[in-house]
């Protein structure tokens, strides 16, 4: 039989069943495939097993869905869960990551639940927003979480035992399968804050993870391998290594914190970006910071993202509709065709006399039932225009 391609294999494993695809991956990836190129073994702990109870954890963000606008990008970390985000979609659905599908299978990131999936797509996702490019630089990052240090190494990339931004924590453990996480900020060289997924358990969450075992806070059924670096180019802009070029200021003189007004355009991380991590049509909202002298001054409701003045205009209130007239005047005689109320404001029973002729005794202009009518033993009640046929 022929060898099937990476594409054809990937995709043999994703349309297996849930229980059976740990058998059907490794059907498809024997022992005497040299290049076996997507995971195959499977661990479902949860983040408790995961963890070394005895070890600070403070775990914080599960599940946490992506706020509206720009979400986690540019050189911040990630502290909620992708959603719709190339990165973290199989080539196989239109996204970028090579991957197999994770389990429970998140439907705006379809690599989740996975820590492979997910260590795969952030490592590739920072490198992207570092250079601004696109698609998956590291394909290979896609085996089973123990073997992401050969992988890597092969690539070209760098290894070591201290953390730094954006690396990759490989450990070997839990049933041969191993788990993966990234380092999204450096307290020390004994404490680092990951993001984190977990196979057949949760797509996304942070914590605290010290290095108190020796393990970095992993349970004992685990042992720490290595820390997967970003390259050099990459490593160097997100630890600010480079010197930040002065940005051209946009203008800000038209609008104050508090204007109320329609945003549409390109949203950016801070206020001097060099480009935009999402966009934004036509949305109600005030201006809550502005940073004159920068080169995207105006920031709004819910911190979306900072904005050009260009893309911002004012809001209008939209203007009622004049009254139209309806030819009725004080004293006319009426035939009255429909219900009313017992007050001119709506809010009192139902006023009847379908079929009685009777006169418009008073108009009360803007109200919800503005006709008064009766006869000279009173009032029958309060219409509106269509409840009333003149005579």
């Amino acid at each position: 039989m022929a060898q099937l391609s990476s594409e054809e294999r990937i995709a043999r494993v994703e349309q297996a069943p849930v229980e059976v695809q740990t058998m059907v991956a490794k059907a498809f990836l024997r022992d005497d495939i040299d290049d076996e190129d997507v995971q195959y073994l499977f661990n479902t702990d949860t983040i408790e097993q995961l963890n070394d109870s005895e070890c600070n954890q403070e775990v914080e963000h599960v599940n946490e869905e992506e706020p509206e606008g720009i979400g986690a990008a540019g050189f911040t970390m990630r502290t909620s869960k992708p959603s719709n985000n190339k990165n973290f979609i199989t080539t196989g659905s239109g996204g970028w990551n090579t991957c197999i599908k994770g389990y429970p299978m998140d439907p705006n990131a379809n690599v989740l639940a996975n820590c492979v999936g997910y260590a795969s797509g952030r490592f590739n996702e920072i490198i992207n927003i570092a250079r601004d490019t696109s698609g998956c630089t590291y394909k290979t990052l896609n085996c089973n979480a123990v073997g992401f240090k050969e992988r890597a190494e092969a690539a070209g990339l760098q290894t070591g035992s201290t953390p730094r931004r954006g690396a990759i924590g490989c450990c070997g453990g839990g049933s041969g399968a191993g788990h993966v996480f990234i380092v999204e900020r450096v307290d020390s060289n004994s404490r680092i804050y990951t993001s984190e997924s977990g196979y057949g358990s949760t797509a996304f969450w942070n914590q605290i993870r010290d290095n108190s075992n020796g393990r970095w806070g992993m349970s004992s059924s685990y042992y720490f391998r290595c820390f997967i670096y970003l390259p050099d180019d990459v490593q160097k802009l997100i630890d600010g290594g480079q010197p930040t070029p002065t940005p051209t200021p946009g203008p800000s003189g038209k609008y104050n914190i508090g204007d109320k007004v329609v945003i549409s355009g390109p949203l950016y991380v801070n206020s001097n970006a060099a480009s935009p991590a999402g966009s934004v049509s036509n949305k109600v909202t005030n201006i809550t910071r502005k940073n004159p002298g920068s080169a995207h001054p105006y920031n709004t409701t819910g911190d979306l993202g900072w904005m050009d003045e260009s893309s911002i205009s004012p809001y209008n209130e939209p203007t009622p509709p004049a009254p139209q007239p309806t030819g009725l005047q004080v004293g006319d005689t009426v035939v009255i065709v429909g219900t009313g109320n017992g007050s001119s404001y709506g809010d009192s029973n139902t006023a009847y006399g379908i079929g009685w002729t009777r006169q418009i005794l008073r108009i009360w202009s803007g109200r919800p039932f503005p006709y008064q009518v009766g006869n000279g033993s009173g009032t029958t009640g309060f219409y509106r225009a269509e409840a009333l046929q003149k005579k």
